[in-house]
């Protein structure tokens, strides 16, 4: 999400005037950023409501989308805005969903450490992809950007579909 995030001002800049820039930029991120917490409290009710698992797999599913939406936009601004709120909003199921089922597989007693600890390996995998959006920004463009993104989640994919041991399909969240 970060490197999406982080070169949409860039591809703005790519179309949009110098005087009128600024004001688009806020606009997009603004909404991205709705995107990201707005909704937050009916993804926690979704959570709880539909499983961990579930709001993790839709969050994934809604984050490929935004790739989608995003890298196939061209020079359209609704339609890049629309990728953009996506985007969070995918990132919002991942985050609320994935925090709450990190929380609950662990003792109580080392939750504030492994919270901690997933958010600081979470802070640096987004650093690095804003540091290596540029690159791939500059050398294949926007639209690659939003692919490399995309396939960034094969691994949470992964992960959010394979079988937790000890547990019955039905009884896995």
């Amino acid at each position: 999400m970060v490197a999406v995030m982080s070169m949409t001002p860039v591809r703005l800049g790519e179309y949009h005037d110098d005087s009128a820039v600024l004001g688009v930029v806020g606009v997009v991120l603004s909404l991205h950023i709705a995107g990201m917490y707005a909704f937050s409290p009916v993804v926690g009710w979704l959570t709880d409501r539909l499983g961990r698992r579930p709001v993790i797999l839709g969050g994934l599913a809604v984050l490929l989308v935004a790739c989608a939406v995003a890298g196939a936009s061209g020079h359209h601004t609704p339609g890049l805005s629309v990728g953009l709120v996506l985007l969070g909003l995918g990132w919002s199921g991942t985050m609320v969903a994935g925090s709450t089922l990190l929380s609950e597989s662990v003792p109580a007693d080392v939750r504030p450490s492994v919270q901690g600890l997933s958010d600081l390996t979470m802070g640096l995998a987004g650093a690095a992809a804003g540091a290596l959006s540029g690159f791939v920004m500059q050398v294949a463009g926007y639209p690659t950007l939003t692919l490399l993104a995309a396939i960034a989640t094969v691994p949470l994919l992964a992960l959010a579909l394979r079988a937790v041991p000890g547990r019955a399909p039905d009884e896995e969240e």
